[in-house]
Order: structure tokens, then C-alpha cells, then sequence
């Protein structure tokens, strides 16, 4: 089955990125819950979070904690951050 991040991160999907690096990407969310709504990801296809290294672990939640900085920085109405996981097809991951 395609895998839209892995998409994305290859180029092959649109996307408007706010981070780049080694380990992982984030971007703008196409279809916001909310606004400054962002995706970050890991580079490597995962189907499950045991799959990722710690390495790459941490890494996404330094970068959800710069994301959280950048969105309560701007101009956004920005009372609160969620930090949602989903880890497998029954938890909505496709």
C-alpha cells in the first residue's frame, strides 16, 4: 500500500515544510484540524513505533518541542499543543 509520508519526504507529494533533517521531517498538515496543525514524521517507513530506533525517537520529540516554540511564537491563537500518536492501522494509521 503507498505510504503518503513516505511520498512526501521522497518529493513525490506536495508538502510545506517547517523542519528538515537526517531523521525526520515536519510539515503543514493538508487538511488542518486546527491551525499551524503540523505532521512531523520519521524519514524511515515505520509501521509500528517499536520499529523506531531511540535515536530517531527522541529526535521527533526535540523537533514536536521546537514545532510547540515556533507555533506559540506567532500570531496564532495558541492556548494549548497536542501531541497525538497513531500506532497502527486500528489506531487510524494507514
Amino acid at each position: 500500500m503507498p505510504c503518503i509520508f513516505c511520498d512526501i519526504i521522497s518529493g513525490l507529494a506536495p508538502a510545506s515544510f517547517v523542519h528538515q533533517d537526517d531523521l525526520c521531517v515536519a510539515f503543514m498538515d493538508i487538511h488542518p484540524i486546527n491551525p499551524g496543525h503540523v505532521l512531523v514524521v520519521p524519514h524511515r517507513h515505520i509501521a509500528q513505533l517499536t520499529e523506531l530506533d531511540d535515536l530517531s525517537s527522541s529526535r521527533l520529540m526535540q523537533v514536536a518541542q521546537k514545532v510547540d516554540a515556533a507555533l506559540r511564537s506567532t500570531g496564532l491563537k495558541c492556548e494549548g499543543v497536542n501531541l497525538f500518536l497513531a500506532d497502527g492501522r486500528a489506531a487510524g494509521r494507514r
